[in-house]
């Protein structure tokens, strides 16, 4: 399978994903309760990192504890040997991340409970987990992955439901609300997925050209960017950087001419996106927007967007995936093969399941 069948696949993944009663995501929760757990820790690397981040928010809406976001190398003994007992969940979408089977070997070490989030059974990563949290996405063998990171996020939004419930810091009626707004996001997506396509070939195409490619978005979307520009980069295979609005102002700006490029999310009409719309398009005329209200000029994804303000981040990651799935052929790359499919193997920094 390609790239943009994993994206097509995604929707009734995260629909199914929503019907299914979890006893291993009610297991975690019963431990963090039971166990006085102080902090939630999600640690992994590129896709798995970004899911993180992007989840975080909703989390922390309803675990009622910090839940913090780390690199697997920034958790040594002395960072875990601070802050009280934490539920460390070690994310890997292959599962054979040994970065991150690491950082949990040292949490499990220093005292911690840890869990294990792969998108497939028998991971490597299962091995150092007292719970063991499959991401239920099914196989997906491209390289760049989309289907794992939306499941990813979905899995982590709903352990944190899970713990609210355990809690009792949230209704059933509250519950339903959520999930019926959650799946009012994913039936949307395929329209999405198809007005992403058509925008790719058509409008965005130049963007195949592009040698120094920056993306930018409100905080909210973050993660999204973040990995946006990490699917552009392997995809690609180009300079690619993703920033939050506030950071791209303070500095970032500087590096624009005549040869780059800027993919702007446009969730929130916000009145400094036009200004910098309009001070950067003095420079470059390679300015493309996603949002609902942006202009249509022939270059913006102009789309009616659900725009949960929850449930966005589903949504914002679709265009910028299906530029890779259309544009690195264009380049005559398939996006769903790395460059060397043995690189980790010669790096020693994942194992096969």
């Amino acid at each position: 399978m390609q790239m943009e069948d994993y994206m097509n696949e995604a929707p009734q993944r995260l629909l199914a994903m929503l019907e299914q009663r979890r006893d291993d995501l009610a297991q975690a929760a019963r431990a963090v309760l039971n166990q006085d757990v102080t902090r939630i820790i999600l640690t992994g690397s590129g896709t798995s990192y970004h899911g993180a981040l992007t989840a975080r928010r909703f989390m922390q809406q309803w675990c009622h504890v910090p839940v913090e976001v780390s690199y697997p190398f920034l958790l040594d003994s002395t960072t875990l040997a601070q802050g009280g007992k934490a539920l460390l969940i070690g994310i890997s979408q292959g599962g054979g991340s040994l970065s991150t089977l690491e950082a949990m070997t040292r949490a499990r070490e220093a005292g911690h409970i840890t869990a294990s989030m792969a998108g497939v059974e028998n991971a490597t990563i299962d091995r150092v987990a007292d719970h063991v949290l499959t991401v239920p996405c099914g196989e997906e063998k491209a390289g760049a992955k989309t289907k794992g990171y939306l499941c990813t996020m979905l899995n982590l939004m709903q352990l944190a439901l899970t713990l609210a419930e355990q809690r009792s810091a949230i209704t059933p009626a509250q519950q339903e609300a959520v999930k019926a707004r959650m799946a009012n996001t994913f039936r949307h997506l395929p329209a999405v997925i198809d007005a992403a396509a058509a925008w790719a070939q058509g409008p965005a195409r130049p963007l195949a050209e592009s040698q120094d490619l920056r993306l930018v978005a409100q905080p909210e979307l973050y993660g999204t960017v973040q990995e946006g520009a990490l699917k552009l980069l392997e995809t690609l295979r180009c300079p690619v950087s993703g920033y939050e609005f506030e950071e791209f102002i303070h500095g970032i700006y500087n590096a624009f001419n005549s040869g780059s490029a800027l993919i702007m999310l446009d969730n929130r009409p916000d009145e400094r996106s036009e200004n910098l719309v309009a001070i950067l398009s003095q420079w470059t005329t390679h300015i493309y927007r996603i949002g609902s209200q942006v202009e249509e000029n022939g270059k913006n994804m102009r789309f009616p967007f659900i725009n949960d303000k929850d449930f966005s981040v589903f949504e914002y990651i679709i265009p910028l995936q299906m530029l890779c799935a259309k544009l690195a052929p264009e380049k005559g790359i398939n996006p769903a093969i790395p460059k060397d499919p043995q690189f980790h193997q010669k790096m020693k920094s994942k194992q096969a399941a």
